[in-house]
């Protein structure tokens, strides 16, 4: 995630916290992680709990970090109260049945490709994908198919994906066993779920989604990919709701083998999953489904109305659902474009001066987590910090439209490609290699270029254009 390294110059500790990190100055994470959790700052970024102890259960972590022992259950066993739990959280999200992970949505994406797809197969992907979809390409080797959106303007970021353009992909590679959409995005647009659903049941495909930032749609009135049609849905409970980090579930419909969804969260996951998470996951759930939903509720309206501040008394320009009628209502995107600063400008100066941190910032936009556990002294911060740092910005041309990626040529599989011998070379020499790892500016964590792609001289153009800060080296194969 975008982050600044210290913290900001509006830190105050009082003598008593000093005291209490000093026998800590040796464990150098920790000490870090404790300056930020005793400074001042407002945090719109996941986890969604904001370091805020909502529930007194979480106030001795170390208390309840049990093993598989009498009483507490076995995760992939699906026995004793974590099965009882996960039971009660498919009712909650409207699946038929429901996991949970303790190694985020990156061991869901595996585990549903591994059930859905398996060793060898075809998968349809919405190209605005995360980069453990290619992990899952290269370790079971599957062939990606790809399909894009357009650009949504001025913000530079992914619109609407077309179930037509899908269709035709499938159409012309029967082979392709399963599509994967991410929705909601990064950026909160939300994808036609029901519409691709329809379309995966009439070529006799599977629909899988990843929900990673949507596991609060419940709480705001919406329902989850599962609910609306999806056959597997995989939800970061940690991104948006108050879980510790790590904490995800996949989502199941009636019809999926069960036993191997199951089997396989075993095989990407730890044999040691930790308690702690499993049981944050369960508090989550129950909280949301509970008081947590009226705290939810006020968030989306307290989002809307940030939108309609920032729209109304800034020079910034907020996603809304007049640009895109579906979107997360807990996200707030706003862009930079059309004014003298790039969203990574907006994020540093939000940070420095005020003590504001962003989950992500490109070079257009910077974007922010509203979960229960923001205070409206955050809130005020963010509004006052936006509105000020407005006030000095001048107003410039649009910046013309983005270009999408240009389409790559596939030489290698993936599998191939990542397992074949390496070397990293500067973007500007890559022209005509193969590319061996995905090229992947982070966040939002979505490869421009996967393995076993060709290079062309109009890729390394616009990394040079957009990216060249951030893709110093490409690993490319060379032999």
């Amino acid at each position: 995630m975008f982050r600044r390294k210290q913290p900001h110059s509006h830190t105050q500790l009082s003598h008593r916290q000093i005291n209490r990190l000093l026998p800590f100055t040796n464990a150098p994470l920790f000490h870090a992680l404790q300056l930020l959790a005793t400074g001042d700052s407002a945090r719109f970024h996941m986890p969604g709990h904001k370091g805020e102890p909502l529930f007194n259960s979480y106030a001795e972590v170390f208390a309840i970090d049990f093993t598989e022992t009498y009483g507490t259950g076995n995760l992939y066993l699906g026995d004793g109260p974590i099965r009882d739990a996960e039971v009660a959280a498919a009712r909650y999200f409207g699946a038929s049945d429901c996991f949970f992970l303790t190694g985020g949505s990156t061991q869901g994406i595996l585990s549903v490709l591994a059930t859905a797809v398996g060793r060898g197969g075809a998968v349809l992907l919405d190209r605005e994908c995360h980069k453990s979809v290619c992990h899952a390409c290269a370790l079971l080797d599957i062939t990606p198919y790809f399909f894009s959106a357009p650009v949504l303007e001025p913000f530079g970021i992914s619109g609407a994906l077309a179930p037509a353009d899908a269709e035709r992909q499938l159409i012309d590679h029967p082979e392709i066993r399963a599509v994967l959409l991410t929705s909601p995005t990064y950026y909160g647009v939300r994808r036609a779920i029901p519409a691709f659903a329809d379309l995966c049941r009439a070529y006799g495909k599977q629909l899988l989604v990843d929900a990673a930032h949507g596991a609060h749609f419940p709480a705001v009135g919406l329902p989850t990919p599962v609910a609306e049609g999806a056959d597997m849905a995989v939800l970061s409970i940690h991104k948006t709701l108050p879980c510790l980090g790590q904490g995800a579930v996949v989502l199941s419909a009636k019809g999926v083998d069960k036993h191997a969804l199951r089997e396989n969260t075993a095989l990407f996951g730890t044999s040691s999953p930790s308690y702690p998470i499993m049981a944050s996951i369960d508090l989550a759930r129950a909280y949301t489904e509970g008081p947590g939903r009226a705290a939810y509720r006020r968030a989306a309206e307290t989002c809307g109305e940030l939108r309609e501040y920032v729209l109304r008394r800034t020079g910034f320009t907020p996603l809304t659902m007049e640009d895109f009628p579906a979107l997360d209502p807990c996200r707030l995107t706003v862009c930079t474009a059309g004014t003298d600063v790039t969203g990574h400008q907006l994020a540093d100066m939000l940070w420095s001066e005020c003590g504001v941190a962003c989950e992500m910032a490109d070079d257009r936009n910077v974007v922010f987590i509203l979960t229960c556990a923001d205070p409206a002294t955050a809130v005020h911060r963010l509004r006052r910090g936006l509105r000020r740092i407005s006030r000095r910005r001048s107003e410039e041309v649009l910046p013309p439209a983005a270009e999408p990626f240009p389409p790559a040529e596939r030489v290698l599989s993936v599998r191939d490609a990542w397992f074949s011998k390496t070397g990293r070379v500067q973007p500007a020499a890559a022209e005509g290699l193969v590319c061996a790892r995905p090229v992947t500016p982070y966040p939002p964590g979505v490869p421009l270029l996967w393995p076993g792609e060709k290079i062309t001289r109009a890729h390394i153009e616009l990394i040079r254009k957009r990216w060249y800060n951030e893709i110093g080296e490409i690993t490319v194969v060379i032999g």
